[in-house]
């Protein structure tokens, strides 16, 4: 759509302005000669300047009187003078040129506006251009930046003499280098290209665009502007900071020391020495101990055990309900649960353990089968990347509908905030220890969450700080009875992730 710019609209107000002006003094004129023609006999004594000047009062008369009363004695008398002469032509003067000068530079500055509409309407069409939105990638984890380029055609043989072009983007993104707009010009057939860096502080899917496009005429009276509705999805996977912490480390990590022993007492086929045991019919001879069968001069048979590494089954549940998605900007109860997910579920997958995935809130929302697949990373994160915190929980409904499809005991680990009712909680975990599961639960705390307690003036860091007693008083009984049911139970705040998923790996790893 062509609309008036405001330099446009000024001229075209500026030039009625004038026409407006000149229509006025001509009316002026002519009232003065419709007065003149039928009047002036009428009026010829009261037109004098002796009789005009008789109707202000003298210097006597004013000292005579009260100030107000001569005051509007001189008032009325002015006005009336000023009417009288203003009908007869006789208190401004207004020549005819004067007001054809007027009426035609007002008409001169309309027409100068109006008389290009018709040439720019032809030449400016959006749909002359052609624009291409690359993006470096369209996978990326949070955290990221994300180079985009814009590249702009002009297809037609009418040159472009300004051009304006804005790639719009989500707001939550962070523009770290470049801008997201050109202004130029495009002669017929000439291109040009603009580029920008963005950060991505957030997962999710987000879409890059629409573009926006302004053409406007050499001077500057006209626009017209268009949406171009391409767009250009981006899926951004959780942030991998804290697994490329692990990563940096390299051969230099020793998980089984940083992480605690891996390995359990289980007899099988693995490679480190366990034991020996009497011999029993179908044991490989090549497990014989012979130095033992040598000491007992052959009458004992001897074989060799060894321990063998257990796998697991780690079941990742985030409670995905509304309560998680409260906390700071970018740092919510939410955020963080899946930020532990990802570190938890590497490195299961680095130990060959086998991963699933569970979101739940009133039902369960995402189910993955178990996997330990090198794809299986890439499925889960994109899983990750489309949690959205929404509804009510029910922790128990969920367990009832997960116990059907597991087959195998299993480790769950649950991030959940706890805020539903207690009942629902023992509930659950009691089916899931019935059913030979074990059970961890890391807590985001929300008063960690939601509060910077460095912002806070000293009343409320008092009242702040008595709530937090108060819910941790009550947290810590639920945690009593949970131990109670063998299920561990920690709460955490949104500074200590990396140390508390590790630390709870290890543990999973020691106990299995």
């Amino acid at each position: 759509m062509t609309i008036f710019t405001r330099r446009g609209g000024i001229i075209v107000f500026i030039g009625l302005l004038f026409i407006a002006t000149g229509i006025a003094m001509a009316g002026y004129k002519a009232i003065s000669i419709f007065t003149g023609t039928f009047l002036t006999e009428m009026f010829s004594d009261f037109l004098t300047d002796e009789s005009l000047a008789a109707m202000y009062p003298s210097n006597e008369d004013i000292s005579q009187s009260d100030g107000f009363t001569a005051l509007m004695t001189i008032l009325f008398a002015t006005l009336t003078e000023a009417f009288m002469r203003g009908i007869f032509d006789r208190l401004v003067t207004i020549d005819n040129s004067l007001i054809f000068y007027f009426i035609m530079m007002g008409a001169m500055l309309i027409f100068s506006v109006t008389i290009s509409f018709p040439l720019f309407a032809a030449g400016a069409d959006y749909k002359s251009l052609k624009i291409v939105r690359k993006v470096e990638r369209e996978k990326v984890f949070a955290g990221d930046y994300l180079l985009i380029e814009v590249r702009v055609k002009n297809r037609s043989l009418n040159p472009i003499p300004f051009l304006e072009v804005y790639d719009a983007y989500p707001e939550v993104f962070d523009l770290a280098m470049g801008e997201n707009f050109i202004s130029t010009q495009l002669a017929s057939k000439q291109g040009t290209a603009f580029s920008y860096i963005l950060r991505i502080p957030v997962r999710g899917r987000f879409l890059i665009g629409p573009t926006k496009v302004i053409i406007h005429d050499r001077q500057g009276f006209f626009s017209t502007e268009a949406i171009l509705a391409e767009l250009t999805e981006v899926l951004v996977y959780p942030s991998y900071e804290d697994v490329k912490k692990l990563q940096m480390l390299g051969s230099k990590r020793q998980l089984g020391v940083l992480f605690g022993a891996h390995k359990t007492k289980v007899k099988g086929s693995g490679t480190d020495f366990f034991g020996i045991r009497q011999y029993q019919p179908g044991d490989p001879l090549k497990y014989v101990h012979w130095p033992s069968v040598a000491k007992s001069g052959g009458e004992n048979m001897m074989v060799r055990e060894f321990e063998s590494e257990q796998n697991i089954r780690v079941i990742l549940m985030i409670d995905a309900s509304a309560s998680m998605g409260a906390g700071l900007p970018r740092n919510t109860k939410l955020e963080y649960s899946i930020r532990g997910a990802v570190l938890m579920a590497y490195l299961a997958l680095e130990k060959k353990d086998t991963v699933g995935l569970v979101v739940f809130d009133r039902e369960v929302r995402t189910y993955m089968e178990p996997s330990g697949s090198q794809s299986f990373m890439y499925q889960f994160l994109e899983q990750l990347a489309n949690i959205t915190p929404q509804g009510n929980p029910n922790i128990v409904a969920v367990v009832e509908d997960l116990l059907p499809r597991l087959t195998k005991a299993s480790y769950f680990v649950i991030f959940s905030d706890l805020e539903m009712p207690q009942e629902d909680i023992l509930d659950a975990m009691r089916k899931l220890r019935a059913h030979k599961h074990r059970v961890m639960i890391i807590s985001p705390f929300g008063p960690w969450f939601e509060t910077r307690v460095s912002e806070l003036s000293p009343t409320d860091r008092m009242i702040g700080e008595a709530i937090q007693e108060g819910l941790i008083s009550k947290r810590q009984e639920l945690f009593k009875m949970l131990r109670g049911l063998d299920v561990i139970s920690i709460s955490v705040g949104p500074d200590d992730m990396l140390a508390n998923v590790m630390a709870e790996f290890s543990k999973i790893k020691a106990t299995s």
